[in-house]
């Protein structure tokens, strides 16, 4: 990725942020493709496994599992002034913590004009990180469209901010919003699962109060599309790596295309009806317009052309110039076929 750093107004100060660009390590260029975009709390300790998890799962080997995206990575200054929630109640993002202002209306705004953004946006923090990505879903949940907060801290202040966010969120309506959380095994020896209810010591107040909230979303309909994870043999330092995996494929468990064997054996045009459908669903989880890649169409048309599936080509190739119109390479490729 690359470095950046913005001047913020609303802190007064510099802010520096890391930035990674899916056409960076893709083979496939695009300059009109939009990417969601990933906003990473506590950017300098998460980048590096954030994109190879993205990268992995998006360009390596051919997977599709999870969509190209950008991720914007905010370096820390004054960590506990940031990831601190402002005192509830929260009218307004004025009165909000001055460092969500600085995401609205600052970050967000520079990567979307500097950047090959797409309208959906995701937001991921640890421990405080993820405190303060509950408390921007509890107060401000159209600013981002996905969540991940990953072991929260939701015990500080005493469970000030949880009660906010369980009083505060039953009155919401969270449809079309998804937030997954992924907790750490940080009981002490010797205590279960079975016994926390009942324990009321400190050493347990962090995932008591992470436990607290997951039981009010699973019982309470505010819309919201809700999973959680519950990590028995990680800690809360190495329990990042395994829920942004997680909390990625739990956001986007709609967008792989299971190829089979089948479907390249099968001579009918059925899997350029599916890819339609699919990427149909794709856009409309999304909000705006997502095709598969050009290159992969192409790849599935020339196969079936080499195997005198003739039906298939002609769908197959008929597709990618409905998806792209402006590209010579796929007139090329249907007149390859029409040769034939």
């Amino acid at each position: 990725g690359k470095k950046s750093t913005i001047y913020s107004k609303v802190l007064g100060e510099n802010r520096k942020v890391w930035i990674y660009n899916p056409d960076i390590t893709s083979l496939v260029k695009s300059e009109n493709k939009k990417f969601p975009v990933l906003y990473l709390l506590d950017g300098d300790a998460h980048f590096y496994s954030t994109v190879g998890i993205i990268q992995q799962l998006s360009q390596a080997n051919g997977n599709g599992v999870l969509p190209e995206m950008i991720v914007v990575a905010i370096e820390n200054t004054n960590r506990l002034r940031d990831l601190t929630p402002a005192a509830p109640p929260i009218a307004s993002l004025e009165k909000a913590n001055p460092f969500i202002n600085f995401l609205s209306s600052e970050l967000i705004p520079y990567v979307e004009t500097n950047f090959n953004a797409a309208p959906y946006r995701l937001l991921a923090g640890h421990s405080l990180g993820g405190l303060t990505v509950v408390d921007i879903l509890t107060n401000f949940p159209q600013l981002f469209n996905a969540y991940i907060a990953i072991d929260p801290s939701m015990w500080f202040g005493n469970e000030k901010y949880l009660n906010n966010t369980l009083s505060q969120m039953s009155q919401k309506q969270l449809t079309g919003i998804k937030l997954f959380v992924g907790t750490a095994n940080t009981m002490p020896k010797g205590v279960t699962i079975g016994q926390l209810k009942a324990n009321k010591t400190p050493e347990t107040q962090h995932i008591r109060s992470i436990f607290k909230l997951d039981q009010f979303l699973r019982s309470t309909k505010t819309g919201l599309t809700y999973n959680q994870a519950f990590y028995t043999n990680e800690r809360h330092n190495t329990v990042p790596l395994l829920s942004m995996y997680d909390g990625l494929k739990f956001i986007f468990n709609y967008y792989l295309f299971d190829a089979s064997e089948k479907d390249f054996a099968d001579s009918s045009a059925v899997i350029a009806f599916r890819l339609r459908k699919h990427y149909e669903n794709i856009t409309k989880e999304l909000g705006y317009k997502v095709s598969a890649p050009q290159a992969f169409i192409n790849y599935l048309g020339y196969d079936a052309l080499g195997k005198k599936q003739y039906s298939k080509a002609d769908a197959l190739f008929k597709l990618n110039i409905d998806w792209y119109p402006n590209s010579n390479n796929v007139y090329d490729s249907y007149g390859d076929f029409l040769i034939v």
